[in-house]
């Protein structure tokens, strides 16, 4: 039987059955502009969108309603996330800088034999008639274990939700609010390529992309494009 998790001004009420739904719908215990959830759905939404007939003829706010109460938005927190632990903001800002520092490595010690050869051409005279074929290998194999590392992480983020850096953390990017999979087309293709993409259109984005993280649900804007959080998992799971 399914299980729907329902949720009002950023808490939860609890989990209840469809019948229970029903009926608390009818009493007036739950608004068709509550927000629902149940396992295999990728989002939470309103009772009205889920039970459109029942809700038709329903009241939008409770008998207690109270005018003159601070109004509240109905969204999403970490509080209404089913099972899920939020990995935390110094661990995520770890595992970025680990995926940088290795991607730097990759990229540059093969470049520093290539730096020397050069280094040598110029010294014996030798740069001016032709390009070092030695430099070039070097710097060719650096530019194939880049791509290699890219694809890399690319594989692991549509099948794992990981990074190298991730894994190494134990944490892993998943669906929001659900916890499920993400998959290449939320971990890889919106999570990373858009927001790279976006990254060198806008001016000042990767800031303003990092500060959200101080959000309550620690999501930024990457997250929010591709609909993900990232939560704490087991190194090598």
């Amino acid at each position: 039987m399914v299980q729907y998790h329902l949720a009002r001004n950023g808490q939860q009420l609890g989990v209840f059955s469809e019948d229970e739904v029903r009926s608390g719908m009818t009493t007036g215990q739950f608004l068709p502009d509550d927000l629902l959830w149940s396992e295999g759905k990728s989002d939470w939404q309103s009772l009205s969108v889920r039970f459109a007939a029942a809700t038709a003829a329903l009241p939008t706010t409770p008998a207690s309603f109270n005018p003159y109460a601070a109004p509240q938005a109905n969204v999403v927190t970490p509080a209404m996330m089913p099972q899920l632990q939020l990995a935390s903001r110094g661990v995520r800002l770890g595992a970025a800088l680990i995926d940088s520092v290795i991607m730097m490595i990759v990229m540059i010690v093969p470049m520093i034999p290539g730096f020397f050869a050069l280094a040598a051409a110029e010294q014996a005279g030798d740069l001016e008639e032709s390009f070092p074929v030695s430099a070039l290998y070097w710097f060719l194999a650096a530019g194939v274990a880049s791509l290699v590392l890219l694809v890399w992480n690319a594989v692991w983020l549509g099948r794992y939700g990981q990074t190298i850096a991730k894994r190494i953390l134990g944490i892993r990017v998943v669906c929001f609010p659900s916890g499920q999979p993400a998959g290449y087309a939320k971990a890889f293709w919106l999570r990373a390529v858009v927001n790279y993409i976006i990254n060198s259109i806008v001016p000042l984005y990767g800031l303003v992309d990092a500060c959200f993280i101080f959000r309550e649900d620690q999501r930024c804007v990457h997250d929010l494009i591709a609909e993900t959080t990232v939560v704490t998992d087991k190194p090598g799971n």
